[in-house]
Order: C-alpha cells, then sequence, then structure tokens
C-alpha cells in the first residue's frame, strides 16, 4: 500500500495484496523502525514477509500450520545449506497437500523490493528524528490503550447485571512507569512529555 492508501505496484505491494496480507506494510514498516523493540533489518524484514507468504499459501491449501513448521518449511525451501534430497521431499510434500509451490517461491520477495517498497511506496525512513520517536512511541502506547479501553469494556459489559453486579461504568486504561533510581512513578505520556524522570532531568541541567 503506498501512502495515500492505494495499492502500490512494487512486487511488494502486488504479492501482498494477491495473498490478501494487508497490514503487512504497516508491519515492515514499525518491525524497521524498531517501535516495538530491536530494529529489523532489510534481510529481517525479506524473510518476515516470504514467510508471511508462505503461510498465506499453506493457510489457503488447508494445511494447518503449527508452532515452528512454518520457518523450518521456509527453511527448507530458501537455505543454502539444505541438501537437494530434503528440499525435493519437502517440496513434493507441499505439492502434494495442494500448494503450488514453484508460484509462492516465484512470489518471494528480495531484501532490495522490500527497502523500495519502504521508501519508494511508504515514504518511512529508517531512524525518524527523536521528536518523531516519542511521537511514534506516545501513539503506540495511546492506541493499545484504547484498544485495551474496549476490549474490557465489551467483556465487562456482557456480565454486567449477571456474573458482575454493576451498571453503568467507564473503563481507563492508563499506563504508569516507575523510576528504578527514585521510585518516582510517573503517567507515561506525562514521562514523555518531560523528557524523562525529574532525578535524571534535574541532574542533566
Amino acid at each position: 500500500m503506498s501512502s495515500d492508501g492505494a495499492a502500490c505496484d512494487c512486487k511488494v505491494g502486488r504479492v501482498a495484496e494477491s495473498y490478501g496480507l494487508d497490514d503487512v506494510g504497516d508491519e515492515l514498516a514499525s518491525l524497521w523502525r524498531g517501535e516495538s523493540g530491536e530494529s529489523y533489518s532489510l534481510r529481517d524484514l525479506k524473510e518476515y514477509f516470504n514467510r508471511r507468504v508462505l503461510e498465506a499459501a499453506l493457510r489457503e491449501a488447508n494445511v494447518e500450520v503449527l508452532d515452528g513448521e512454518l520457518e523450518n518449511t521456509y527453511r527448507l525451501l530458501t537455505d543454502d545449506d539444505v541438501s537437494a534430497g530434503m528440499r525435493t521431499q519437502a517440496i513434493g510434500q507441499l505439492e502434494r497437500d495442494g500448494v503450488d509451490v514453484e508460484s509462492v517461491r516465484r512470489d518471494f520477495v528480495s531484501h532490495q523490493s522490500i527497502h523500495t517498497h519502504l521508501r519508494e511506496c511508504l515514504n518511512v525512513e529508517k531512524n525518524p528524528e527523536p521528536a518523531d520517536r516519542v511521537a511514534s512511541t506516545r501513539n503506540t502506547v495511546g492506541s493499545l490503550e484504547t484498544r485495551t479501553e474496549k476490549i474490557a469494556a465489551n467483556n465487562l459489559e456482557r456480565l454486567a447485571g449477571e456474573e458482575i453486579a454493576i451498571d453503568g461504568f467507564d473503563v481507563i486504561v492508563t499506563t504508569h512507569v516507575t523510576c528504578d533510581e527514585c521510585g518516582r512513578r510517573h503517567e507515561f505520556g506525562d514521562l514523555l512529555a518531560a523528557g524523562g524522570c525529574d532525578c535524571h532531568v534535574e541532574t542533566a541541567d
């Protein structure tokens, strides 16, 4: 997907649309930026995308995907260290399961294709400015809080009046951070706005 929501014409975009991977663009961007942890390299993203493609093809063929099997199947199809016999055996099993292996392998992308998709289609930069990272973090946590509020409210509403004695209610989820140095407790957004805990900010000043 392009930044304006229209389907892009690069290989990653075409393949994602073909396999119904509507959310994969946002996932690639988030992983590249390291918004939820360690930043993925372009080669890591290539592996991630191609495994999503393989997973979609397996599910389309009604093949049950168990934990760990997807990674191993992808390794058997792509790893240079895999023997020809093992690869042939893996391909044969997939074909018997109804998977068009050659078509799936043609749809695997390179890390250069991932880079083109991120930069030219999604307009994503690898390392945003510090202020952008703070805003991105605030938005990510805020979205999670909102989602948790909705889930909790929906479930509580189903329980209200029967299992739980309550009529009207509001669910409010707020993330707090406790500093190991001084023990101060901060609301997450306030900590970001302040630039850190008072004990560190005061020392820096």
